[in-house]
């Protein structure tokens, strides 16, 4: 992973859970309070050490990358650059991470412009009281934009990339967070998978997760592996 570079990762918990099992009462900080530090390789544990796993997060991942646009803000980091951390950067890192169980099929697709303001889009810092209908509508009309030259129904997973610089509380409000399961039903309670639909009726019901144009890659990762993770007993697996 030194070719990357280890400033731009996070300790990720989560990946025990999904790909090799792991401690239940592991503690998975939140998108906006992640700690950065080198990530290190390591062998992979002997198979008598396993604990729960996500079969959703094993082999291809089909993932569809839309970066889209607000018509009041000028984006500030190049979609090369965007391209290059979700597409094989994040590629690399979830296969290195998984031991080569899983491996990111991404189509990336930039530049999308949504039709109102980012004041119409912005949510909350605070996972718990981020506006679910804002996340909705973000992801159904990026959707929408799209839906004449997309079959969702090909990809088991979608990022959606808005093009504002942000910080907690600034630009969109949230660097990174996972939708389904998460913000369209709450992280707490009975999170599940939803379905979206746009305007013209095509719809998706695999996991969805959201990050700002200026997020690290870890941060990609974070909720990536939450979408992945899917749910048990009513629980996120990945907590």
């Amino acid at each position: 992973m030194a070719r990357i570079g280890w400033q731009r990762f996070i300790l990720l918990p989560a990946i025990s859970f999904l790909f090799l099992g792991g401690c239940q009462g592991a503690r998975v900080l939140g998108p906006q309070e992640e700690n950065f530090f080198g990530a290190q390789r390591m062998e992979a544990p002997a198979a008598d050490f396993l604990g729960p796993q996500s079969d959703r997060a094993r082999g291809e991942q089909k993932v569809l990358v839309v970066a889209v646009r607000f018509p009041d803000v000028e984006p500030r980091v190049p979609l090369g650059r965007i391209q290059k951390t979700v597409v094989e950067e994040l590629s690399e890192y979830v296969k290195d991470q998984s031991y080569g169980r899983t491996w990111v099929k991404p189509r990336f697709i930039g530049e999308v412009s949504l039709p109102h303001s980012l004041s119409q889009y912005r949510v909350s810092p605070n996972n718990f009281q981020v506006d679910r209908r804002r996340v909705r509508k973000l992801i159904e009309d990026s959707m929408t934009a799209i839906e004449n030259k997309v079959d969702f129904s090909e990809y088991q997973n979608m990022l959606i990339i808005p093009r504002a610089m942000t910080f907690p509380g600034k630009g969109y409000g949230m660097m990174c967070y996972c939708a389904n399961p998460g913000m369209l039903t709450g992280v707490r309670g009975m999170p599940r998978y939803v379905t979206l639909r746009s305007q013209g009726g095509k719809t998706f019901s695999g996991g969805i997760f959201v990050g700002t144009e200026n997020a690290p890659l870890g941060m990609f990762a974070h909720d990536f592996f939450h979408a992945l993770g899917g749910v048990q007993g009513n629980k996120r697996r990945v907590p």
